[in-house]
């Protein structure tokens, strides 16, 4: 890792920029699922951003627990978390043009994640480790688990929702690749939802949770190895 200076009014911090590894793939799958990156430039000043965003009740201990302290160990800052003042949403947000910069530089997107087509970068799709890393940070944020009631109790699914077409192949391609079982991409563009790929085979769902796994607790919770069992 290296480090560099960010002038920031008042002080001089101290930023770190990491090596490309799994720590850093699974950031970006969080910044593709529930992540933006902003970059305004105007004529007095330029405001670079990247922030993540969940539920303020249901996935606080996932964003103040895990995601704050992994962008604090891969960048040596401290990210702000704020609440919303109208809405149940909570938000971990960097501001600092050096990292912004650096994560545009692996192929992240600023902007429209959708209108962009912002998908999985070739460097992770490389590497299996890092693959499986960007994907329980997609699973984490844009993924959902259920048990099939009432038809099949007993029964666990999980869900994978985006309105980025681009990032579901990719996500569909990258679970193929690790040996996973998927279904193929269920299209409700006409209806107005977002498309989705599923898991529902208990040896898939087995494989993910051991290979994977998930790193916010609310999924975790939920697929446990019991569960799981023929």
């Amino acid at each position: 890792m290296k480090e560099i200076n960010n002038l920031e009014p008042k002080n001089i911090k101290k930023i770190t920029i990491p090596q490309k590894d799994e720590k850093l793939a699974e950031l970006v799958g969080i910044i593709l699922g529930d992540g933006n990156i902003y970059v305004r430039k105007g004529k007095n000043s330029n405001n670079y951003q990247f922030r993540i965003v969940g539920d303020s009740i249901k996935d606080k201990e996932y964003l103040v627990g895990y995601v704050k302290p992994l962008i604090e160990q891969l960048f040596s800052i401290s990210p702000r978390v704020r609440k919303h003042k109208s809405f149940n949403a909570l938000f971990v947000i960097v501001d600092y043009k050096k990292v912004v910069e650096f994560l545009l530089s692996i192929g992240m997107h600023a902007g429209n994640k959708i209108d962009n087509q912002a998908t999985i970068p070739t460097w992770i799709f490389e590497n299996d480790l890092f693959l499986k890393a960007c994907i329980r940070g997609l699973v984490d944020t844009d993924g959902s688990i259920y048990e099939l009631k009432p038809h099949w109790p007993g029964l666990w699914q999980i869900c994978f929702t985006n309105k980025n077409e681009t990032l579901l192949h990719d996500f569909r391609k990258a679970l193929l690749k690790l040996g996973i079982g998927c279904s193929n991409i269920f299209n409700y563009k006409e209806g107005k939802k977002a498309s989705k790929v599923y898991i529902t085979r208990k040896a898939e769902l087995s494989k993910f949770y051991k290979e994977i796994g998930f790193s916010n607790t609310k999924h975790s919770k939920k697929l446990q190895p019991r569960r799981l069992a023929d």
